[in-house]
């Protein structure tokens, strides 16, 4: 079962160590900021909200979501799970875990996120999930959104 478990004393350098690419952990990795990156933005803007993910006792992936005060909205800002869990459908469960989490979120009306064009499999996850491509560019991405129903 996933879970999403708080960043720790305990277990900070282990996620910044996750990476989605075979090979070494980068600021910038194919199609996300490093875990590190985040962590650190996460202390200084204090509207993200950071968290593991978890399976069977293994930290095996990393979420930031919250409200992007630069944008004006509440957005999945980042989700990664590490390359050698991938390809199990971790992703999905952690995004639905995730998307349930910002739905508690007071206000949160609609969750966005952008990706990078040539990020394909994330896209048919998001769109799976019922994330709607805007049409519109975030810093080079395509922005996505998902309406809240409640």
């Amino acid at each position: 079962m996933i879970r999403l478990i708080d960043i720790s004393e305990e277990n900070w350098l282990e996620v910044i160590f996750l990476s989605t690419m075979k090979g070494t952990t980068t600021i910038c990795e194919e199609f996300v900021a490093s875990n590190a990156l985040s962590l650190v933005q996460a202390q200084y803007e204090k509207t993200w909200t950071t968290k593991a993910i978890e399976y069977e006792g293994k930290i095996i992936g990393f979420t930031m979501y919250g409200f992007a005060k630069k944008q004006g909205y509440h957005e999945l800002c980042r989700i990664m799970i590490d390359h050698k869990y991938q390809g199990n459908g971790y992703g999905t469960e952690a995004m639905e875990l995730v998307i349930t989490e910002m739905k508690k979120i007071e206000n949160c009306k609609k969750i966005y996120l952008s990706t990078d064009p040539e990020n394909i499999r994330g896209k048919h996850l998001y769109e799976k999930l019922g994330f709607v491509n805007t049409g519109e560019f975030v810093d080079e991405e395509e922005l996505y959104v998902l309406s809240i129903n409640e």
